[in-house]
């Protein structure tokens, strides 16, 4: 059973809202699992704190790209779902 024209909106509405608030999550674990493979890293090839950094500088990248993904995503279906 298909949802009817009046309930789309709202399932919109509720999806837009449930990507967007995988955004804070996104931008807390992404450094985080960074930074863990790269302390693991540096215990493994005993250095210091070099692919920790590197870890989680490229946490961030990844976090951030993600969250510029899903925020054009949401742009683009609103944009969609406005057209006639």
């Amino acid at each position: 059973m298909s949802p009817s024209k009046d309930e789309k909106p709202k399932y919109e509405a509720l999806r837009s809202a449930g990507l967007l608030l995988a955004i804070p999550t996104l931008l807390i674990v992404s450094p985080l699992v960074g930074f863990f493979i790269g302390m693991a890293t540096d215990r493994w090839l005993k250095t210091r704190m070099v692919f920790s950094i590197i870890g989680l500088v490229l946490g961030f990248a990844a976090g951030g790209r993600e969250t510029w993904r899903i925020v054009k995503r949401v742009q683009d279906e609103e944009k969609e779902s406005k057209r006639p």
